[in-house]
């Protein structure tokens, strides 16, 4: 895991105008938000699904040599195997970037109907004291959470009973 504030620091010096990649314009901008996110998110996916690649039964990996199969082959047919440690990775993920507030914050600015984010509104509205449109805004958030997880144990049981 990579430190919120750091990240948006490297991003924000990455892609300001002074920056290497500011003629781009992703300072302020919905895509930079994204950008910032996933290197924010990305340690977390690669080192989940690394931990379950590597406990991913050895035999499999074996029968597959010995049929034949190569590099590629072996790796797609092993992450199939674990596929739903590596969805548990990637909705690991997203709850950690749904919930983020400072990078949204330096990196879109929290400008209202351009890159405002639910988290950054949250904060927003109950530093100026409206906290039921803080609470509002985080029933909806919490609301999206549970419908994502909700169609990640939908997926699971289909895919366990062969739907």
């Amino acid at each position: 895991a990579l430190p919120t504030v750091v990240v948006g620091l490297f991003v924000y010096a990455m892609i300001s105008r002074q920056g290497p990649f500011g003629g781009l314009g992703l300072l302020y901008s919905v895509p930079g938000i994204a950008l910032a996110q996933t290197i924010l998110v990305l340690p977390i996916v690669v080192s989940l699904t690394a931990t379950a690649v590597e406990s991913a039964d050895r035999r499999l990996k074996m029968t597959l040599y010995t049929l034949g199969a190569r590099g590629g082959q072996i790796v797609l047919t092993t992450l199939g195997e674990v596929r739903f440690a590596v969805l548990a990775a990637a909705v690991t993920a997203y709850g950690r970037a749904i919930s983020e507030v400072g990078i949204s914050m330096m990196i879109g600015g929290n400008i209202k109907w351009h890159t405002r984010t639910i988290t950054t509104a949250i904060a927003l509205e109950t530093g100026k004291g409206d906290f039921a449109m803080g609470i509002s805004l985080g029933m909806v958030l919490l609301l999206i959470a549970f419908f994502i997880n909700w169609m990640l144990l939908v997926l699971r049981r289909h895919s366990q009973h062969g739907f």
